[in-house]
């Protein structure tokens, strides 16, 4: 058993960094365990145009988190507020109601001051011209209520948060497969035992948490939880991210929670490459 953290990260996105980010600056000593190799670290959130949604009541609120944005390009943008009420109110629109009105509601609450913390860490914002504008006469507007994107948009967002956590002294292990939870007597999860390349690892941990993402790049949880012929869908992104953290929540006794038989689908290239769970080898398209 390797030397006891406090908190044992499961995952290397966006959410996994943030998360390791947050418990390092509360003095917890943080693990970060991700199955890719490097060269894929980032997850679904390398593949993002690196933008955030978040409630705002002003412009003035939205240019602080820029910092250094020019007064000419402040009188280029025309931005209406984005009210809580709006967020939420798209936000069960687009879940057709089925989303957790309580982990909505602090969703929204919080998406202004996750963004400041963001900027806090290192993560630097600028307007989406390229992306979410469009112009009436001489001034931009923005569709969706998407602003503000990462500098680099997704992979700009994933080194940002690897240089902020390098720079906090946190420790992160690739090709290291999270394969199940360590439970004590009571019920309390206290490690995890991972697959690396000497063998089998069993890390303590006082906390793990689990953001290895979805099931999406696993063609059987995939027909299991969302129906027939969903083994055949081309997934893009990352092929890692094939539902272990589910399973091994799962496998302890978790309760499964939330609607699992949707997912955000787009039409895509028939002759893109398979991920994750088929053909793989030479059609993965390696990101550096």
């Amino acid at each position: 058993m390797s030397a006891p953290y406090d908190v044992a990260v499961v995952g290397g996105g966006n959410a996994a960094m943030c998360a390791a980010l947050s418990a390092r600056e509360h003095g917890a000593r943080v693990l970060v365990l991700e199955k890719a190799p490097e060269t894929w670290r980032g997850g679904n959130g390398f593949f993002t145009a690196g933008g955030f949604r978040f409630a705002f009541k002003s412009f003035d609120e939205l240019r602080e988190l820029v910092g250094d944005m020019s007064d000419e390009e402040a009188a280029q943008m025309e931005v209406d507020p984005y009210t809580e009420d709006a967020y939420y109110d798209d936000l069960m629109r687009v879940t057709d109601d089925l989303a957790d009105p309580d982990l909505a509601m602090l969703l929204v609450r919080e998406s202004l001051p996750t963004v400041r913390w963001m900027r806090d860490r290192g993560v630097r914002w600028i307007p989406m011209f390229g992306r979410q504008a469009y112009r009436v006469g001489n001034r931009f507007r923005f569709w969706g209520n998407l602003v503000l994107e990462a500098v680099g948009g997704g992979p700009g967002l994933i080194d940002m948060e690897y240089a902020s956590a390098a720079k906090e002294g946190i420790e992160v292990r690739f090709e290291t497969k999270a394969v199940r939870l360590v439970v004590d007597e009571v019920g309390r999860v206290n490690g995890v035992v991972a697959r690396t390349a000497a063998g089998m690892e069993t890390v303590a941990a006082r906390a793990v948490v689990l953001a290895s993402g979805g099931f999406e790049a696993n063609a059987e949880m995939r027909t299991r939880y969302l129906g027939p012929n969903w083994d055949l869908a081309r997934v893009r992104g990352t092929p890692y991210n094939t539902g272990d953290g589910i399973r091994m929540a799962l496998d302890v006794g978790a309760q499964p929670w939330g609607n699992w038989s949707g997912c955000h689908a787009v039409q895509w290239d028939y002759n893109a490459p398979w991920h994750g769970d088929r053909k793989v080898g030479d059609n993965f398209q390696k990101h550096s």
